[in-house]
């Protein structure tokens, strides 16, 4: 009886401290549609663009093939192993926020989620809806052969307003409908956007350095612009090119090629609406960095013969300058090179162009799953109002997160038109740094040794990997560390972020005490109402 008493009144106070006694959500996604969710993160075809334009860029001297091994090494044994560890062990939707709140600290928790799930994804329809505009439209016409001067109003502040609104809008509506509607046009605009980039790596496979440079001059004497040697030498006189590789760049690089391997990670939002999620969400988030990261070196690669070590910088430095001298009717990024390989063919370059502008759109509704579920997780553990778990029964959707988000995503449109960065990508990808990867690492890094998650650990089905007797969760932690130690020093490391840093280290430190406040101040708020908000962090919240 006294037994039987105990275990009715800890029933009735877990009741009390989870706002629900079921999720709400339902498991909708397969192994594919989880795939293709950390590889819709990680970008696509923007990715690789990011990368190809950012590394020689920001981290002149590259050596690509050091930073492939590096990246590679480091993202796949320790920054997928740790997402997939952690989340085969709590497969509940809400992002870092499970994890961290768990293992290290609650405030910990809340304050990484808050600067990651209430504040980043807001950050990147700031950032991702006006690409739409620019650098996406400039892009898809350049492809097909038209001038830019098509698309130049668009480019504008009131032109890409409208461009931005209407992707945010639309990436509302397709959240709203379900995941179910998300995951079916995932995998269209993925495929194709992963299409477009294979495309183009096996044309820039197939091209000699001769042929380029042919085209190249004959494009140039039709548009005024200089030859593809006078053009090395204009940028040698500009801004010096390298003359030798170094370690230093090489490493740096892993920053911009960080856009296309570690943001599988957000399938950890998803986790309470995974099937099978011991098995696939661990499969997914290796998978998807194999599969970014093979993309991308191949097509950089393959770029590079092409044009060669000192066209690859000097692309890179037309392609973010765009000095006046560089009249050909395109930006040189290789969606663009490519379609010039073929002449401009509509099919071909329709392809090129909508894979850019259908992997950048995915960001959106993401960022509304994202933020949606980062949300709900709170208002689960009671860190938030309750409407914060108001779960729509025909979508299985949180739609007042969702309408909070368009109107939050609409002041950073607004924002950023008026004074659009494109690089300050790099600076929000830094907050999560800080405030997410980081932290997770060390989550990960002390699981198999913390004792109130010790019940957890020991439901793990990875709690027997080990090396030497360490267990590989330790192991693969340690290792992410590393990586977001370099991510962070590259970010500190080059000129080009020097600006940008001034800008967003005092918006880091804001947002992150910001998270803390509300933590205590929802702890301070549901003590009052006779609830220990302390006890649901005991516990994984209902499914």
């Amino acid at each position: 009886m006294i037994l039987m008493y105990y275990i009715a009144y800890w029933c009735k106070t877990m009741s009390q401290v989870f706002a629900r006694r079921a999720s709400g959500l339902v498991r909708e996604a397969n192994l594919l549609d989880t795939v293709l969710f950390g590889i819709m993160n990680n970008g696509a075809a923007v990715s690789v663009w990011y990368y190809i334009t950012g590394a020689p860029y920001l981290f002149p001297g590259v050596n690509q093939i050091v930073t492939f091994l590096v990246g590679g090494f480091l993202g796949i044994l320790g920054f997928g192993m740790i997402w997939g560890i952690l989340g085969a062990a709590m497969p509940r939707s809400g992002g870092s926020y499970v994890y961290n709140s768990r293992i290290i600290h609650p405030a910990i928790g809340t304050a990484v989620s808050f600067a990651n799930a209430g504040f980043v994804m807001t950050a990147w329809i700031w950032v991702l809806a006006p690409w739409i505009a620019d650098p996406g439209l400039p892009i898809l016409a350049g492809a097909i052969g038209l001038s830019p001067d098509v698309v130049a109003w668009w480019t504008q502040p009131v032109g890409m307003y409208i461009v931005a609104t209407v992707t945010n809008f639309f990436g509302l509506l397709v959240v709203i409908g379900g995941l179910k509607k998300f995951f079916y046009i995932q995998r269209v605009f993925i495929g194709l956007s992963l299409l477009g980039v294979a495309v183009a790596a096996i044309l820039f496979t197939v091209t000699s350095h001769s042929t380029f440079v042919d085209i190249w001059n004959s494009l140039a004497g039709q548009h005024g612009s200089p030859t593809w040697s006078e053009t090395l030498a204009l940028v040698d006189q500009e801004i010096g090119l390298p003359t030798d590789w170094n370690i230093l760049s090489s490493l740096g690089a892993i920053l911009p090629l960080s856009w296309g391997i570690i943001y599988g990670y957000v399938i950890s939002f998803i986790g309470g609406e995974v099937k099978s999620p011991r098995r696939n969400i661990f499969i997914g988030q290796i998978l998807n960095i194999i599969v970014m990261i093979t993309l991308t070196a191949w097509t950089a690669l393959s770029l590079e013969k092409m044009v060669g070590w000192d066209g690859l910088h000097v692309l890179a430095y037309i392609d973010n300058e765009l000095p006046a001298w560089y009249t050909l009717p395109f930006p040189p990024t290789f969606l663009n090179l490519a379609s010039m390989l073929v002449g401009f063919n509509m099919i071909l370059g329709l392809l090129f162009g909508l894979s850019f502008i259908f992997a950048d759109f995915l960001w959106i509704p993401f960022s509304y799953i994202a933020f949606s579920r980062g949300l709900f997780a709170w208002g689960m553990d009671r860190i938030g109002p309750m409407w914060f778990t108001d779960i729509n029964p025909k979508v299985h959707q949180p739609i007042k997160l969702l309408i909070t988000e368009f109107i939050l995503g609409q002041i950073g449109i607004t924002w950023y038109v008026t004074s659009p960065t494109i690089l300050a990508g790099f600076s929000v990808e830094v907050m999560q740094l800080f405030s997410v990867f980081g932290f997770t690492a060390l989550s990960c890094l002390i699981f198999p040794f913390i004792a109130r998650v010790r019940h957890i650990w020991e439901a793990s089905p990875h709690k027997e990997w080990k090396i030497i007797g360490i267990p590989y969760a330790a192991i693969a932690g340690f290792l992410t560390m590393i990586l977001v130690g370099i991510l962070i020093w590259a970010n500190f490391y080059t000129e080009g972020m020097a600006l940008l840093n001034n800008i967003w280290v005092p918006i880091y430190i804001t947002v992150w005490v910001s998270g803390l406040l509300w933590y205590f101040g929802w702890k301070t708020f549901r003590a009052k109402e006779g609830i220990d908000v302390t006890l649901a962090f005991k516990e994984l919240a209902p499914e």
